[in-house]
């Protein structure tokens, strides 16, 4: 089953949304494993306020007949980027972003591990992954279920994620290969994009799967089934 990405997420076809970018993008073959060699990419300018996106998706009627994947509870996960200080700069969000993330899956193994997430349109992780071309997936727990509406519901053009999660929420934000990631995340996943395809409202990003590290800690994996509906 493959399932996708949200930042400034919505409730879609999935139980939670799907982050996002907007149109195709040149990317370099697959960089060899734990390299952590930068990429120059191109992201188009916002044409719509992500809130505005976020707001209108969120107002939509339900599916009469959802699909059959949408009843299926599947791993939530944030994805936590930057904004890139070098030429792409100013395709890069204002800040760094953390969103929530449930369209992505494994795809390979040899000769190289990699994933494929899917980003929406227009969010500030999108547009900092894209122009960085490297993100940190964090596998969250059940005790992380709070975030959501934080890091899926809201927008990082709009509102600080880190300072909501240590100011609000009480979280330690450390920094896992120069990304601010959640401190007690249950995983994390240092991801590079290799190649980029357009999927209608979302881009499928094929990533390279360049470090891990298994973070020792309480609480069970959080899934979409341990959401409130």
């Amino acid at each position: 089953v493959f399932v996708a990405a949200s930042d400034d997420s919505i409730l879609h076809d999935n139980p939670l949304g799907a982050v996002c970018a907007s149109r195709p993008l040149r990317v370099h073959p697959s960089p060899a494993r734990r390299s952590t060699t930068s990429k120059t990419r191109r992201h188009p300018h916002r044409s719509r306020s992500p809130t505005v996106v976020l707001a209108q998706a969120a107002a939509a009627e339900p599916d009469p007949n959802p699909p059959p994947w949408s009843s299926l509870s599947v791993p939530v996960y944030s994805l936590a980027t930057v904004p890139d200080a070098g030429p792409t700069k100013a395709d890069s969000a204002d800040r760094p972003s953390m969103n929530i993330t449930t369209y992505c899956t494994p795809v390979t193994i040899k000769p190289t591990r990699r994933l494929a997430v899917a980003l929406y349109t227009h969010t500030a992780t999108a547009r900092n992954m894209l122009a960085t071309g490297k993100g940190v997936l964090q596998g969250l727990r059940s005790h992380h279920a709070d975030l959501v509406p934080l890091l899926g519901k809201s927008s990082a053009h709009d509102v600080d994620k880190l300072e909501a999660l240590r100011e609000t929420h009480g979280l330690n934000i450390v920094e896992r290969w120069g990304v601010p990631t959640i401190e007690d995340a249950k995983s994390a996943v240092l991801l590079e994009i290799v190649s980029l395809e357009t999927a209608g409202d979302h881009h499928l990003a094929l990533c390279e799967v360049v470090d891990w590290e298994n973070i020792e800690g309480e609480g069970n994996p959080l899934y979409t089934g341990d959401l409130p509906k």
